[in-house]
């Protein structure tokens, strides 16, 4: 809750004089030292990659001219179930290892899907 970087809206429950009744550590630049007050529950459950294809049967397709047909589609990292408040239970920052584990600075998995189709005459 100092310098340029952005707080989560818990800041606005911050320690104050006017507000002494919260979990919630006064605005001051930040100490050197590891703590434990946002260390959090990181399990998790994702479904991490699924695929699904289809061939269309030779008796339609032979009609046509054409030997082969599949259809399919994959997709990754579609759904995570977690009640870690971060933006991904997977993600750290390590740039040394006493930060391993922090997940500020760090990207999220990236969630993908593909489409495709594969045919052969």
């Amino acid at each position: 809750m100092s310098g340029p970087n952005n707080s989560t809206t818990d800041a606005l429950n911050r320690w104050t004089p006017t507000n002494t009744d919260t979990d919630i550590p006064m605005a001051k630049s930040r100490s050197p030292r590891s703590s434990s007050r946002f260390v959090y529950d990181g399990s998790y459950i994702r479904l991490k990659n699924i695929s699904l294809g289809y061939n269309i049967p030779e008796s339609i397709l032979s009609k046509v001219g054409i030997g082969a047909v599949k259809l399919y589609i994959s997709a990754q990292n579609i759904l995570t179930v977690t009640d870690y408040p971060g933006i991904d239970p997977e993600v750290n920052y390590n740039s040394s290892n006493t930060r391993v584990g922090l997940d500020y600075g760090s990207y999220p998995n990236v969630k993908s899907v593909t489409f495709g189709c594969n045919i052969i005459f």
